[in-house]
């Protein structure tokens, strides 16, 4: 009933088709003139432009329809990739308004492939994944991951567009978006509905809830489409495990689907040459055909692991801590993580630092990069263990080296002012920027710092306002108060 009362409303407001958009081919927006109609969606027509002055090309998002909540939903989105500046989202290029409706400009990308060659599924899927982790580490949740919600650069990376529901992890009371009683969002007193039907988790669609696990049941949805529903085998447990309906038993995060889908073809070696036994015998004995099946199926489709490494809804925190620990004491690196930060903070038992330590260690020989950086701020700091800022600048370069965002940050602080390491600060500018292009407020914050005092780079006020601002918009404290002193 739930699903059937928000596909009316959208298709109620949903504008009729037409063969064209309202503007005509050669009409000038600014310094855009339209080349061609991309197409319309619920509340906005899309257009290839070309900047009259500079000749770039652009695609201009038109808002058509002027309600005060869908327009909150345009800005927001024009907002998001204004200001975030991600690799992973459209650059942005300009913006303004016609007749009273706002319009922006972002760059002009290419469609996937229709259909999807069936042998590129896993690679492409590998980079959505990684796109999507990527919006996750600057604390953001996109929330309407779909095929028409991902385009192509030239060089075949995608870029995921139509951020118009992104989220903010941990929005509070300031949100513009709240839960209604029918499962449908308001924004602004105006319903708007809650993603696309075929690829929002449940909860996001009956409850209003959002979080990392919700983009990760769209990446599921995702990898089912683009293999035309016929998932291979070694694939059905990935989309099985990131579309169930419990966000505690999906994949943790983008990063481990992603993981997830890399492995997919590693069996045991003795669990492979039983497979090829059994199938050598099925050819030369037809009859037994269905009996080997059977006992092949557990094997290329093993049963789900009983581990969930999320907790459970209502479940306290000390009983989550007792539900995992026999699983990190078994040697699982992911429940490893989970108890030292559960003694870390003291959630579901007392706050023992050296106890969160000593997991930290555990997990971080396992070589996880989150384990890593946390081990490494421990050492820095002299928490829960003896200070020894070499070895977290050690620490701090194998997370970072992984990718691990705050990992990364740290290790730019420790090079830029010469703690645990001979000061480098070209080298800590650099390290510095790779985890600020990628959205992480605290290594923004460090850029911006730089080249407002000249440290790696050269000085360049307008360059730190505007990485400052960047982290600012992210409620980074410390850059919020070096704009306040400016």
């Amino acid at each position: 009933m739930l699903q059937l009362t928000i596909e009316k409303w959208l298709k109620e407001r949903r504008p009729a088709k037409a063969s064209g958009g309202r503007l005509p081919q050669g009409t000038l927006v600014d310094d855009w003139r339209i080349e061609a109609f991309l197409g319309a969606g619920m509340s906005a027509e899309v257009y290839r432009v070309m900047n009259v002055r500079f000749g770039q090309e652009g695609a201009l998002k038109l808002l058509l329809d002027g309600s005060k909540g869908l327009r909150a939903r345009f800005l927001a989105e024009a907002d998001a990739i204004r200001f975030l500046s991600l690799p992973v989202l459209p650059r942005f290029l300009g913006s303004g308004t016609l007749d009273g409706e706002p319009y922006f400009v972002m760059e002009y990308l290419q469609p996937l492939p229709d259909p999807m060659p069936r042998a590129d599924v896993p690679r492409f899927m590998n980079k959505v994944a990684k796109a999507v982790q990527t919006l996750h580490d600057a604390g953001y949740i996109h929330r309407d991951i779909k095929p028409a919600n991902i385009l192509l650069r030239k060089n075949g990376d995608p870029a995921l567009i139509d951020l118009g529901l992104i989220k903010k992890r941990g929005f509070g009371a300031g949100s513009p978006v709240v839960r209604c009683k029918d499962g449908i969002s308001i924004i602004d007193g105006k319903p708007v509905g809650v993603g696309t039907l075929d690829y929002a988790a449940p909860e996001q669609l009956l409850k209003g809830e959002y979080s990392v696990q919700g983009d990760v049941f769209a990446l599921g949805k995702l990898l089912s489409f683009f293999y035309g529903g016929r998932v291979p085998w070694n694939v059905q447990n990935i989309v099985r495990r990131a579309t169930r309906e419990a966000p505690g038993d999906r994949f943790r995060s983008a990063n481990a689907f992603a993981a997830a889908l890399r492995h997919r073809n590693r069996l045991p070696a003795a669990g492979a040459l039983l497979i090829a036994l059994a199938l050598a015998l099925a050819a030369a004995f037809p009859a037994i055909r269905p009996t080997l099946r059977a006992w092949i199926g557990p094997i290329v489709n093993p049963p789900k692991s009983v581990l969930t490494v999320a907790p459970h809804p209502d479940e306290t925190d000390a009983a989550y801590l007792s539900r995992i620990l026999p699983y990190a004491e078994r040697g699982n690196v992911e429940a490893q993580t989970v108890v030292a930060e559960a003694y870390f903070y003291g959630r579901g038992t007392p706050t023992n630092r050296a106890e969160a330590v000593r997991w930290y260690m555990l997990a971080a020989e396992q070589g996880d990069a989150s384990a890593q950086a946390s081990l490494g701020l421990c050492l820095h700091r002299g928490w829960g263990c003896k200070a020894d800022k070499a070895a977290a600048v050690r620490m701090y370069e194998s997370a970072a080296k992984q990718g691990h965002l705050g990992g990364t940050s740290d290790l730019a602080y420790c090079l830029l002012h010469g703690i645990g390491t001979e000061k480098d600060e070209a080298v800590g500018f650099q390290w510095a920027m790779k985890a600020a292009l990628r959205g992480h407020a605290p290594a923004q914050t460090i850029v911006g710092e730089c080249y407002l005092d000249g440290i790696g780079v050269e000085a360049d006020p307008v360059r730190a306002e505007t990485w400052l601002y960047r982290a600012a918009r992210q409620n980074n404290a410390r850059a919020q108060m070096l704009l306040r002193t400016r």
